[in-house]
């Protein structure tokens, strides 16, 4: 609600549920275009992005933001009360227009206040998050979370624990947690009613948090091979991150780490050999991750190429520690 954009003329959608008594469906529609989206149907596209958000948001609650939150005698409990009572007010006004007490322009109007006003607490409220390394290291929680990751997925409980976090949740946190991340959404259906994710905002709020992961070594990206295989890449770590983040991951595996790529030094011919990265090497090894080491400053986008990239792999045979 009030994220659905028009495919054809980028105006929000109005929202309407529809249907019999054995089954109900939740269209968002735009009343100058004509044009009618099933929500189940535009879920069902974006599963894979809400998936991902899903494992960011546990993995800053779990590991990164009681950590990190807690510096300098912050106090964010204010904030929090705040937060919730534009929450509240964003519940009522929303009531309101489902059940026709107010129109649709003075529902946008209100709501689209209420959330700027949200998003302004929630930059507060990240700023919080003040990266001290003196009393802890981003790096030993990162291989932390990696192993637990890891585990979860050999015991193929990875995405099963994805799904029911998104569908234990009922329709009111379905819809904070979607607002929490994004700012706008596009959909659009074809001649044969398939749908299409074509276009996606994100709210700024969220990239300046992401942005500061990773100018910290704290953040994966997908990076794909030429064999369209994804590899899980932490992006923006230096040395003395890569040395600590593999000192605790040494506590879990026996790791290897080689270099692949260099793309600082072109001359030296790596990146044919880094296109394709083999799942488990002739030493038996399972390629645990990827990492782009920065040479040079941390600032993104790089304006040139002063990046190293590593593949940090793993003894197959050798168990986990039970120390998560």
């Amino acid at each position: 609600m009030q994220k659905m954009k028009c495919p054809k003329c980028g105006k929000l959608m109005g929202s309407k549920g529809t249907g019999g008594k054995k089954k109900k469906y939740m269209y968002y529609h735009c009343s100058d275009c004509k044009i009618y989206l099933r929500e189940d149907l535009i879920e069902e596209q974006v599963m894979p992005m809400i998936m991902d958000l899903i494992e960011y948001d546990m993995t800053v609650k779990k590991y990164f933001y009681p950590v990190l939150a807690d510096k300098k005698e912050k106090n964010t409990d204010k904030i929090d009360k705040e937060i919730n009572t534009l929450r509240n007010q964003k519940s009522r006004i929303k009531e309101a227009y489902l059940k026709e007490i107010v129109d649709v322009e003075e529902f946008s109007k209100e709501y689209k206040a209420i959330d700027e006003k949200l998003e302004i607490l929630e930059q507060k409220r990240i700023e919080t998050i003040d990266l001290n390394r003196q009393s802890f290291s981003p790096q030993h929680l990162m291989a932390d979370r990696d192993v637990e990751k890891e585990k979860l997925i050999r015991s193929n409980k990875f995405y099963d624990m994805l799904i029911a976090e998104w569908k234990n949740k009922d329709k009111e946190e379905k819809q904070e947690f979607i607002s929490k991340f994004l700012e706008s959404i596009t959909v659009e259906k074809d001649s044969k009613g398939n749908y299409k994710l074509v276009n996606l905002k994100l709210r700024k709020t969220f990239i300046e948090q992401i942005y500061k992961l990773m100018q910290n070594g704290m953040f994966d990206m997908t990076m794909t091979d030429e064999k369209d295989k994804e590899v899980r890449t932490t992006v923006m770590m230096d040395k003395q991150e890569l040395q600590e983040y593999i000192e605790r991951l040494n506590e879990y595996y026996e790791v290897s780490y080689y270099e692949v790529a260099r793309l600082d030094e072109p001359k030296k011919g790596y990146q044919k050999k880094y296109l394709t990265i083999d799942e488990t090497n002739d030493n038996g090894e399972k390629l645990f991750k990827l990492v782009e080491l920065i040479t040079d400053d941390k600032k993104y986008p790089q304006k040139k190429p002063n990046r190293i990239v590593g593949a940090i792999r793993v003894k197959n045979e050798k168990k986990l520690v039970e120390k998560i």
